[in-house]
């Protein structure tokens, strides 16, 4: 690692305005307040949420470090549910974190949360007032791994927290449920829609959060971090979304690579 220059420095090398400048505070500024929100759910202010915002950003990061700080394991008091979940393992993770400081963290679950199913059973675990949930006798019986019935209906303590960048379900009945559970969930919103937005972000984990060198195979100097920056402001007209993944990919090209530059472009072009 090289010696690390100062922000005023970087932006110079970067050359980066004040109008980006003030768009990278302002981002900074509210992940800061997200990531808040989150310790005050798992703190048990809020018994459940929803944080919306693009893919790739880093929302169920956000959430899996504030339970993290807090002492919680993966698997014995949080577990994640993830995109491929469906509304029968739902019922089951949920029973698996029923009781009281437990977590289920919903990661993207498009197709739970665009399924009447899976919202119905969302809607009954985030109720503050009513935490019974069911499933219905008339379908099979709901199994854990280890091959233990899951009852047809027990009490539900634990929080759920939702991460996804669904905010409104299209069509009929589906769209009311959504609308049923955003109204049981204090909802946050990740303000990353643009591409200015997304590119504000990636530099600011890039230089303040140093995301970057989480990985050892991602892991930049900083002239190189400088060069990476540069490259992706030279491209944000072409690109239809910037996400963290991203600058990963063209990090592992550049510590290869003399010339990665055409391959980093075709990284930032792929569809979103």
């Amino acid at each position: 690692m090289s010696r690390r220059p100062s922000k005023e420095d970087i932006f110079a090398a970067c050359c980066i305005n004040k109008k980006i400048q003030d768009r990278i505070q302002q981002t900074a500024q509210d992940l800061v307040d997200a990531e808040e929100f989150v310790s005050d759910v798992v703190g048990g202010i809020y018994r459940s949420a929803i944080i919306y915002g693009p893919p790739g950003l880093g929302k169920t990061h956000l959430v899996e470090s504030a339970l993290r700080r807090a002492g919680h394991k993966i698997g014995e008091t949080y577990l994640v549910a993830r995109s491929h979940t469906t509304p029968r393992q739902l019922y089951a993770m949920l029973y698996c974190m029923r009781k009281k400081g437990q977590f289920l963290i919903i990661d993207d679950c498009d197709a739970v949360l665009t399924d009447e199913s899976g919202l119905n059973i969302l809607k009954a675990a985030t109720d503050d007032s009513f935490r019974t949930v069911g499933w219905a006798t008339s379908k099979a019986g709901v199994r854990l791994p280890d091959g233990t019935e899951v009852p047809d209906e027990f009490q539900f303590n634990g929080s759920v927290l939702i991460a996804t960048n669904v905010r409104q379900a299209v069509r009929g009945k589906t769209a009311q449920h959504f609308a049923a559970l955003r109204s049981r969930c204090p909802g946050w919103q990740l303000h990353y829609d643009t591409i200015a937005d997304q590119f504000a972000y990636v530099v600011h984990m890039i230089i303040d959060r140093n995301y970057l060198d989480h990985n050892p195979e991602t892991t930049l100097t900083w002239p190189q971090k400088i060069e990476l920056i540069r490259f992706i402001m030279s491209k944000l007209s072409q690109i239809e979304r910037l996400d963290l993944r991203r600058p990963q990919h063209i990090a592992k090209v550049m510590r290869h690579k003399t010339k990665w530059q055409n391959h980093a472009l075709k990284f930032l072009k792929e569809p979103a």
